[in-house]
């Protein structure tokens, strides 16, 4: 639980340094409200973007297809009460998201925006989809985990770039939110330590999850998307690690042990 207490807390100092770096600093907001004006009212991908789900991420359908997922994929994967907790946090990282937007961060007003002023990191609505996505990452098995790994980071570079089409929000809202969301389900305790990944199979996931997200930025050519999609990919792969408990002594695997004795 350590390790996983460690690893949140550096995907939460991830999140605070987006936040420091594209909110408290006048370059910052400068490059930040570019790319967004850059994206907003891009429409050729629209139809595309609604059709993979843009319009779906505050759906009761999707979190009631996420709730059976995770079910399904935690007792295959022989959870028990961590279950809960996946099927809680997507919910909680909408409800923290909301909260840190309008309560708790400010947005300085550093230069000159005429178009969304108000302060809108972090995404809500990204945190909806990379939550849905997360939770039925880390309640998978270690086989299944990395192939939702892969599809799920870019689906969220796409409800992302959506959201950015729409003038929903900036870029930054985008990439602290995977942080953030992705702070709270790592921290999910395993129920035995052969339920995830090993960290260098973790690498080679981010890195093929980053693959698509990368080919589509140069295909519609946004580069941001690039940005939103390996950070995605990245956040994707950390969450398929396994540092869980050790697997319990079964009586046979205890007779093997007295024997070797």
């Amino acid at each position: 639980m350590t390790l996983r207490l460690a690893g949140s807390v550096v995907l939460l100092a991830a999140m605070t340094v987006v936040y420091l770096l594209t909110v408290w600093t006048t370059r910052g907001q400068t490059v930040d409200q570019r790319v967004y004006l850059e994206m907003y009212g891009a429409d050729t991908w629209r139809d595309l973007l609604h059709h993979l789900g843009f319009e779906q991420v505050t759906d009761p359908r999707l979190w009631l297809v996420t709730a059976v997922a995770v079910i399904v994929l935690g007792v295959a994967a022989r959870r028990r009460w961590s279950i809960l907790a996946l099927l809680v946090l997507p919910a909680a990282g909408v409800v923290i998201a909301r909260a840190l937007r309008t309560v708790i961060l400010p947005r300085p007003e550093l230069i000159d925006i005429v178009l969304a002023a108000f302060n809108t990191f972090p995404s809500g609505h990204t945190a909806a989809a990379f939550g849905c996505v997360a939770a039925a990452i880390r309640a998978a098995p270690r086989q299944v985990a990395p192939v939702i790994a892969v599809v799920g980071a870019m689906w969220v570079t796409v409800v992302g770039q959506g959201l950015m089409e729409v003038g929903a929000h900036r870029p930054s809202d985008v990439i602290g939110s995977l942080f953030m969301v992705g702070a709270l389900l790592f921290v999910v305790p395993d129920p035995r330590r052969d339920v995830g990944v090993k960290p260098r199979t973790a690498l080679l996931v981010a890195c093929l999850a980053a693959v698509a997200p990368v080919v589509w930025s140069v295909y519609t050519g946004h580069p941001v998307l690039a940005v939103v999609g390996i950070v995605a990919a990245a956040v994707s792969g950390l969450l398929t690690v396994g540092v869980g408990r050790t697997s319990p002594v079964t009586p046979s695997s205890r007779e093997s042990v007295q024997a070797v004795a």
